[in-house]
């Protein structure tokens, strides 16, 4: 949310203004609470609404970002929080660095956010599965039937002769 004044992990308090942080540009990286070595994945859409920059991101398949789709739907991780590195700021009179512009490096699913806004409103997953078609009075197998299926059309394995050998080590 631009024009809230928010105090960050280091004790500064910072207000992003309007428009300071960008829709183009290279696409912010999405980590675990700001920590660069739990990389997830990364923001594919950035919507600036005037009042505040909304986003989409895009979780890797990987165990990880297998965790934080999880962690993220089930509530436990509900907010996110950016990184950046302000290009054009200035301080006001309270002492609140207020950033007019900036470079929008990461976006990270945390626990505890700095600005109360930043949750996370929606997760969904995106795997493009396509449906079977079926016809009506089609007859569908049962999964017995298919079970059997398979097992009938499997080769039956030939037991594997294991020779001991002295271990090599490289």
């Amino acid at each position: 949310q631009y024009d809230v004044v928010a105090t960050v992990s280091d004790g500064t308090q910072v207000k992003f203004l309007k428009g300071s942080l960008s829709t183009a540009g290279r696409k912010p990286k999405l980590y675990m609470q700001h920590d660069a070595t739990q990389i997830i994945g990364q923001v594919s859409e950035r919507v600036d609404t005037g009042d505040a920059m909304m986003f989409v991101a895009t979780v890797s398949a990987t165990r990880l970002g297998d965790e934080a789709l999880v962690l993220a739907s089930d509530g436990t991780i509900s907010e996110v929080s950016v990184g950046v590195a302000p290009t054009k700021f200035k301080f006001d009179e309270a002492g609140v660095m207020l950033i007019e512009a900036a470079d929008w490096l990461e976006l990270s699913l945390v626990s505890q956010p700095a600005f109360a806004g930043s949750v996370i409103t929606q997760v969904a997953a995106s795997i493009p599965q396509t449906e079977p078609q079926i016809e009506l009075n089609e007859v569908i197998p049962t999964q017995e039937k298919i079970m059997s299926e398979v097992t009938a059309a499997a080769p039956v394995p030939t037991p594997e002769v294991i020779t001991p050998t002295a271990p090599i080590f490289a």
